[in-house]
């Protein structure tokens, strides 16, 4: 949900201001998303078998590439770093 600085009332503009700690300008906008609240971490036998299915994972994704050079999958991470840090500027 978008909404331009320039169309809240007086009431919401002052709210989210306290919540930012920061006063807004008229040409920006806000973008409010609702968010789910993260649950509470496995624990005891339901953590072993969270962790043990983790391990398995990596252990999956570890065999796709156990014939390819190391140096090939440094280039590949290199590259891909490149490309996500070209897209964030």
């Amino acid at each position: 949900m978008v909404h331009h600085v320039k169309d809240l009332s007086p009431d919401q503009r002052s709210v989210i201001e306290s919540l930012l700690g920061r006063t807004l300008r008229e040409e920006e906008s806000l973008t409010i998303r609702p968010a789910r609240i993260l649950q509470e971490a496995p624990t005891g036998a339901e953590r072993t078998l969270a962790f043990r299915r983790y391990r398995e994972n990596l252990d999956l994704l570890a065999g796709r590439v156990r014939d390819v050079p190391e140096e090939e999958i440094d280039r590949a991470i290199d590259e891909a770093l490149r490309v996500v840090r070209h897209r964030a500027e």
